[in-house]
């Protein structure tokens, strides 16, 4: 297969599991508990806008990392290019969806703004090195 396809495979599906293991073993319960605790209740959608918006989300993320990230890092053989670009575009994007929130819906928890920006200090910098570590050492 072609190693322009498999490299967004690969950040696409590193990144999936990244996230849906984080959310099924913490992140849901949390943000639930903090949500009840401030008051918000069923906030989440559940209709097919759902799975249709989170794969456009993993597609940008995907996309972003590979071109900002990975693609830049095997060129210059950096893993830790890769965490740390990756680290920078994970808090970009996270803190860009937390902070809104936490600055214009009202009760919005601090704790969750927080917890949202932390994935995104986990998510991209991991999926990042990973698959910027298989294409430098699928070269040798």
């Amino acid at each position: 297969m072609n190693t322009n396809i498999l490299k967004y495979l690969s950040v696409f599906v590193v990144y999936f599991i990244l996230d849906v293991t984080y959310q099924v073993t913490f992140g849901i319960n949390f943000s639930q508990s903090v949500q009840e605790e401030a008051g918000i209740r069923e906030i989440f959608t559940t209709d097919i806008q759902n799975p249709i918006l989170i794969l456009i989300w993993f597609s940008i993320m995907t996309t972003a990392i590979v071109k900002l990230v990975v693609e830049p890092a095997v060129e210059a053989k950096s893993i830790k290019d890769a965490l740390f670009k990756g680290l920078l575009l994970g808090i970009t994007a996270y803190a860009t969806l937390a902070l809104p929130n936490g600055w214009s819906l009202t009760n919005f928890p601090m704790a969750l703004v927080l917890e949202i920006i932390m994935e995104g200090v986990l998510f991209a910098p991991i999926a990042s090195a990973v698959t910027a570590w298989w294409l430098i050492n699928k070269e040798h």
